[in-house]
């Protein structure tokens, strides 16, 4: 007399449980890799034209920006919330010509310890609606960057002005 015991009968609701846990894990993995790659791409921005070019600008513009300074330049580094390093370079563009400027566009270049280009950012600082700079006046700017190349020499950067706009 064998005692025999009945084989378990699987519980169909413990199966499916174990597939919707597995289904949740694999889409929240694949919405922290989608965040991961958009956060990646907004902090490693590249300029639409290559900085110097100056393709976008007319021979007016382009002979302009011999007007345009930046004075008082200061950068400065701050661990943000996140404990981020996060570089601001801020300072004043000077209007010594004769047009009122409408929107800018500078381009900061980090070098290294040889004097290469470590890294290279390009922003728009000036942009409408905000008011115009008009001749001979001057307008402070700041920028911060959540990513700036461990290879810079933590030097100060260059500003050019790579692009601009006359009031209409």
């Amino acid at each position: 007399m064998g005692n025999s015991f009945p084989d378990p009968i699987p519980d169909p609701g413990q199966s499916k449980g174990k597939s919707f846990l597995i289904a949740a894990a694999a889409g929240v993995l694949v919405l922290a890799l989608l965040a991961f790659f958009l956060w990646r791409a907004a902090t490693h921005s590249t300029p639409a034209t290559p900085p110097g070019s100056h393709a976008a600008l007319t021979a007016e513009e382009r002979a302009y920006i011999s007007n345009v300074a930046i004075d008082h330049l200061d950068v400065t580094r701050a661990e943000n919330f996140l404990h981020q390093e996060v570089t601001t370079i801020s300072g004043e563009i000077v209007n010594s010509g004769n047009r009122s400027i409408s929107s800018l566009t500078l381009t900061a270049e980090f070098f290294d310890q040889l004097g290469q280009i470590a890294q290279r950012e390009t922003r728009t600082v000036l942009v409408p609606p905000a008011p115009p700079i008009p001749p001979g006046a001057r307008r402070e700017f700041e920028v911060s960057l959540d990513h700036v190349s461990s290879e810079w020499n933590m030097a100060r950067p260059t500003l050019k002005v790579t692009a601009l706009t006359f009031t209409k």
